[in-house]
């Protein structure tokens, strides 16, 4: 699909800047809000699910849900500083209730900060285990008064809830599915937080039907993977073609790709095939960071891997407040956008094969093998040969362009030999 008018239909960073103020988490209001914007203003077609704290996911529960209305330090003159209704990265994430008065020393005790980002507020987590605590950049917290009491309130509070997360299916012709993923879990950050579901949203607006069918999914991250691979591991297993994580993909970085663990997956190999007519790098998964973490491991080998440019962890504004509506652009988001489109219309235009049985087949029975052998007959053995490494290659691995250059064969001599094979029911079409 061509992005000549993309610009025409939408404009990414109108969608940023107003998902931004958003208190994303794993759960709660942020989380709401993120996903009735998107149904109301970019696809109604979503569909939204949730599933109750505590459910058991493999080796996971399903967290508490948190809410949180207000928060702030009041110093010893009386002066409100880290107030969460100004930039929520102020509070950790998950803060429990609190409003006590205690000391400086006491309080620097749940303050985060990083000294080698002196303006920078960072932003830190704490889902799995109750606790509280403020975010203040290095240069604020070196002014805080020694002496004195301090006053801190949060206004929150967690309970037995419910996590959400939403999903958009574009039936196909073939209930084989791409799928397409990004979290929707961090609060007020740009390139880590909001690129991948900007993408997500702008892929909902321009996709049509095809032969594969397409899911777009928002989860939260970690957790939200773990759940989601619970509920549906049949059917990834049985249908995923390829499956795709976008995040960090604002940014002014090479279009690069994290691969999956054994680096072969038909994700492997369709990007890399693609992304060479960008600049690109790939990325080995032992660098890995994102849910490529959960689809792409742990005993699942599903054909999964993360799109990004410069990747999670490989920006100096990463998970700080640096990290905000300045550090992505339209054209960088657009770029994105045109090598994500570029490869699931390549994975629409291609066909992949497997076999019926295991093993070789019995191919003289089949009358595509000579029964007296003869090895002179080169043009006869020629054929032969091509047809023996078209099933040997034949697998989730390798659609008909792969084929094609694995066997040295032109791709229509590949459709040709493919369609005997299939009227022989020797091949199958995912």
């Amino acid at each position: 699909m061509k992005l000549s008018n993309f610009k025409k239909k939408f404009y990414m960073m109108k969608w940023a800047k107003d998902l931004f103020p958003f208190c994303r988490s794993l759960t709660g209001q942020g989380n709401k809000e993120t996903f009735n914007y998107i149904i109301n203003n970019v696809n109604k077609n979503f569909k939204l699910h949730y599933v109750r704290s505590n459910t058991k996911v493999f080796d996971w529960k399903i967290p508490q849900q948190w809410e949180i209305k207000d928060a702030y330090i009041k110093l010893p003159n009386g002066e409100k500083i880290c107030q969460f209704k100004k930039n929520n990265l102020h509070i950790v994430n998950y803060s429990k209730p609190i409003k006590k008065k205690l000391s400086f020393n006491d309080l620097k005790k749940n303050l985060y900060f990083i000294k080698k980002k002196p303006n920078a507020i960072p932003y830190v987590t704490s889902y799995y285990k109750k606790n509280w605590g403020f975010c203040i950049s290095y240069n604020q917290f070196k002014k805080l008064p020694k002496n004195g009491n301090y006053e801190v309130f949060i206004d929150s509070k967690i309970f037995n809830g419910k996590m959400g997360y939403m999903d958009l299916l574009i039936p196909g012709k073939s209930k084989k599915e791409i799928l397409i993923t990004s979290y929707i879990c961090h609060p007020s950050m740009a390139n880590n937080e909001l690129s991948g579901p900007l993408i997500i949203m702008a892929l909902s607006k321009i996709l049509k039907q095809s032969y594969y069918s397409l899911r777009l999914l928002l989860i939260p991250e970690t957790i939200g993977a773990i759940n989601y691979i619970h509920k549906n591991l049949s059917h990834l297993k049985n249908n995923l073609i390829a499956g795709f994580n976008i995040t960090c993909v604002g940014d002014n970085g090479p279009v690069s790709y994290v691969k999956s663990k054994d680096e072969i997956s038909y994700a492997d190999k369709i990007t890399e095939r693609v992304l060479k007519k960008f600049d690109h790098k790939s990325i080995s998964f032992i660098n890995r960071g994102s849910n490529e973490r959960q689809f792409g491991c742990q005993n699942l080998n599903l054909p999964f891997i993360t799109i990004t440019r410069k990747s999670f962890g490989n920006f100096k504004e990463y998970h700080t407040s640096l990290d905000n509506l300045k550090f992505i652009n339209e054209k960088n988001l657009q770029l994105s956008l045109k090598a994500i489109n570029s490869i699931i219309n390549e994975i629409q235009q291609n066909r992949i094969f497997t076999k019926n049985i295991f093993c070789e087949y019995f191919l003289t029975k089949h009358k595509l093998i000579d029964p007296v052998s003869f090895v002179y007959k080169k043009n006869k053995k020629k054929y032969f040969k091509d047809i023996s490494n078209l099933l040997a290659y034949a697998d989730k691995n390798n659609d008909i362009t792969e084929l094609s250059k694995i066997c040295k064969l032109s791709k229509n001599n590949t459709k040709t030999l493919i369609k005997k094979l299939m009227y022989l029911n020797l091949l199958k079409q995912l």
